[in-house]
């Protein structure tokens, strides 16, 4: 089975307040466009299309130094419309993922329960819900009496009844592959923006007499967006947390763990500990036992088992 990923990268995020296109910013050194093809190839995806627009320049040599298809939406005309122009890339596909190139804290145990669910039911779509505190701005999935999607309400043109849901649409959705198509094809832009919306994608479903699949999610900040510099650095402190708890409970000891940095791809062996306010940057291997001093830069080297780094030792840094 062939599964394709489409991530919606094209957006300008004026929010951000930088000449840096939004995706590149990075959550814990990574571009956050990175973050989501790797969770989408982590999760069994085997083709990934990533459909950039504002500041494309800067984002294709990342996409294609790591062997990525890339499409491009030169006109913000909306997600349906973003999704159109990967069409070609993913046309022999079984089923297509869509993702978000600003949602950095997706776990690929998340977008695999997706997948198997859209599977399971033979849904023609599965869309990724959830119920973050604050409901205002998304767009309200509606459900039928029988638990699957009504319809997709975005919040500019929800009716005060409709505001009134909490379930919301993360953006993150499966397609039967066969169907795509047929369904962008069907979408209008008869709505406040005149934009060809993705959630429409459900009314179209409907007629074609197929499901529309609700998959919930009660970890909101999972599938939250970044769209200015404070949820940037929510979203690297959250990074930092996680992968700190995954070093402590395969046996590192990190006395201080809020004051460490360590980046995805470093490895840590059993028993070796990390000091106070430390960096562990790049493909650092820590050997098992090793002890890293209070302060240290370790950047792209391999620390030797047993080995003993003094205090604020710069190490691997040009």
């Amino acid at each position: 089975m062939i599964t394709a990923a489409v991530i919606l990268a094209a957006g300008m995020g004026k929010r951000m307040k930088s000449d840096l296109p939004k995706v590149l910013h990075p959550v814990l050194a990574k571009p956050m466009v990175e973050r989501a093809a790797g969770v989408a190839e982590a999760a069994g995806v085997t083709e990934v299309t990533v459909v950039t627009g504002h500041g494309r320049d800067m984002v294709i040599p990342l996409l294609e130094a790591h062997g990525w298809n890339w499409a491009v939406q030169s006109s913000q005309l909306g997600t349906a419309h973003a999704v159109t122009c990967a069409l070609p890339q993913v046309e022999n596909a079984d089923e297509v993922v869509i993702l978000m190139g600003d949602v950095p804290l997706l776990r690929r145990e998340t977008v695999g329960e997706l997948i198997q669910a859209r599977r399971q039911a033979d849904a023609a779509l599965a869309v990724l819900t959830t119920t973050p505190p604050d409901v205002s701005g998304y767009g309200r999935v509606i459900l039928d009496g029988e638990g699957r999607i009504d319809r997709i309400v975005e919040d500019r043109d929800a009716t005060v009844e409709e505001k009134q849901c909490r379930v919301i649409n993360t953006g993150i959705m499966v397609f039967e592959g066969s169907v795509l198509a047929e369904v962008l094809s069907g979408i209008g832009n008869s709505n406040a923006q005149n934009e060809y919306y993705l959630t429409d994608a459900v009314e179209v479903v409907s007629r074609m007499g197929r499901k529309a699949l609700a998959v919930f999610t009660p970890n909101w900040q999972e599938v939250a967006g970044v769209n200015n510099p404070l949820q940037l650095a929510a979203c690297t402190s959250e990074m930092k947390r996680r992968i700190v708890e995954n070093h402590l409970l395969e046996g590192v000891v990190i006395p201080d763990p809020e004051s460490v940095w360590i980046e995805d791809d470093v490895v840590i062996g059993r028993g070796a500990v990390i000091g106070r306010n430390c960096r562990l940057s790049g493909d650092t291997v820590v050997g098992a036992g090793a002890v890293i001093g209070d302060g240290s830069i370790i950047d792209c080297a391999m620390i030797k088992p047993g080995e003993t780094i003094e205090e604020y030792s710069i190490i691997g840094v040009d």
